[in-house]
């Protein structure tokens, strides 16, 4: 095992350079202009100064960055189709279809090998490893402010990959966290999440990718932390939690870019985005894709009356979704889904058998709680918002119960497009994530 106690990294800093590709024109609109996608598959944006008229943006290929297009190609993109106009938040984030991932525009030095590791000392950096364990974390913080973690790879089994507590200022950045279980269905002890950590302040996880853990990223008592490029796979359990990401008693977090993917067929997740007690959480651009449980939804608010309030769900698309893809579930107040969007769900589970299943259905599968709504509460709730949100390839009717959302008429009849304010129409998913740091690249 590796006891780090100096303030220094343990290996040159890994030179990664984050970009995107693109398919369509509507890809590449930025809070100030449209740019346009070039046959590379990277975005150019209007520059007078090129020949073309047209030059490479900062989160191209990392080999076009800041050149200019060649006089006479032309964009591979289209400007029309089904990828709806491209619109900015409040944050000045550009809430296009644009996948993440680091590319290599430099040296990038080889990971060296690790056992797990401990930290021992505030302000330390630990950088460049590929770490392997069995039966304890990856790596362990507790009680030290101002960590960083950046361009590692932890396989683990047995336990998570990185454990934290007490930690305040960590950052996590660059980093691949993979259980090394391969076998179809949930882990022998959900004490097996990829990143686990409690009670500490101005945590930065971002450019991160977390497979077949337990869960995800599991947290607790971490006010104010920031999620941001999140790429996810395979949520395996067993649960509770068995979520690609979990909030808890943790007010004012975002999460902001993300995406979770699941093989039907060998994952076992519960609610995929989880936010348990915790007020004005804000979930935005993201993408979950594929959910096999009875009962579980793709983002879940579980809050308490008096203690807990308030939180946004915006940009973010559902689908191959069972129990629910959007929830306040048994309650939760004053929440808003802004441009969120469902289709393609799961009205009954045949991919993995159901123990104990309550409503089994006509193809021998299992028909979940919901019946396959994708905004769903409870009775008695009120004043939750859905606000220009599109529906396609529903299996049933979209929202329950309706008295629950403002923006419903409340009758529980056919939906006449802008109740509830959803549309039903034809869209395009936006990408998932793809975090490649620049030693898989080599």
């Amino acid at each position: 095992m590796w006891v780090l106690g100096l303030a220094v990294g343990v290996a040159a800093s890994v030179a990664c350079h984050r970009g995107f590709s693109c398919e369509q024109d509507t890809q590449c609109q930025t809070a100030q202009v449209l740019g346009r996608c070039e046959a590379t598959g990277s975005c150019s944006f209007p520059d007078d100064s090129c020949p073309s008229g047209h030059r490479y943006g900062e989160h191209a290929s990392a080999s076009l960055v800041d050149v200019c297009v060649e006089p006479g190609q032309s964009g591979s993109g289209s400007s029309t189709g089904t990828v709806p106009q491209v619109e900015t938040t409040s944050t000045g984030l550009a809430t296009s279809d644009e996948p993440a991932s680091t590319g290599l525009p430099g040296e990038c030095p080889p990971l060296r090998e690790s056992g797990p590791v401990v930290v021992m000392a505030d302000g330390e950096v630990i950088e460049g490893l590929r770490i392997t364990t069995d039966g304890v974390p990856g790596i362990s913080v507790s009680g030290h402010s101002g960590v960083t973690i950046r361009d590692c790879e932890i396989h683990h089994v047995g336990a998570p990959g990185i454990s934290f507590a007490a930690a305040d200022a960590l950052t996590i950045e660059n980093v691949i966290v993979v259980h090394d279980r391969t076998e179809p269905g949930p882990h022998a002890h959900r004490n097996q999440a990829n990143i686990v950590g409690s009670n500490s302040l101005g945590l930065v996880i971002d450019g991160v990718r977390v497979t077949r853990g337990s869960s995800g990223i599991e947290l607790a008592d971490t006010p104010g932390a920031l999620l941001t490029m999140i790429e996810g796979h395979d949520v395996r359990g067993p649960g509770p939690p068995a979520s690609f990401i979990q909030i808890s008693e943790s007010n004012d977090v975002e999460i902001d870019g993300f995406s979770c993917v699941n093989p039907l067929d060998t994952g076992r997740p519960s609610n995929l985005v989880e936010l348990h007690e915790s007020s004005n959480v804000i979930v935005r651009n993201g993408l979950l894709d594929g959910h096999n449980a009875e009962f579980g939804y793709g983002v879940l608010f579980e809050q308490t009356g008096g203690q807990h309030a308030g939180g946004l769900v915006e940009d973010v698309d559902v689908i191959r979704m069972t129990n629910g893809g959007f929830s306040g579930f048994p309650s939760a107040f004053d929440l808003v889904f802004r441009r969120t969007r469902a289709r393609d769900n799961i009205c009954e589970i045949v991919s993995v058998p159901i123990e104990g299943c309550s409503n089994p259905g006509p193809n021998d599968g299992c028909v979940p709680g919901s019946d396959g709504r994708s905004w769903t509460s409870a009775q008695g709730i009120s004043g939750l918002l859905i606000e220009d949100s599109r529906i396609f390839g529903l299996c049933e009717h979209p929202v329950w119960p309706e008295t629950a959302f403002v923006s419903c008429d409340g009758d529980g009849n056919s939906l006449p497009d802008g109740d509830c304010g959803l549309t039903e129409e034809d869209f395009v998913l936006r990408p998932p994530i793809q975090i490649e740091p620049c030693w898989e690249l080599r």
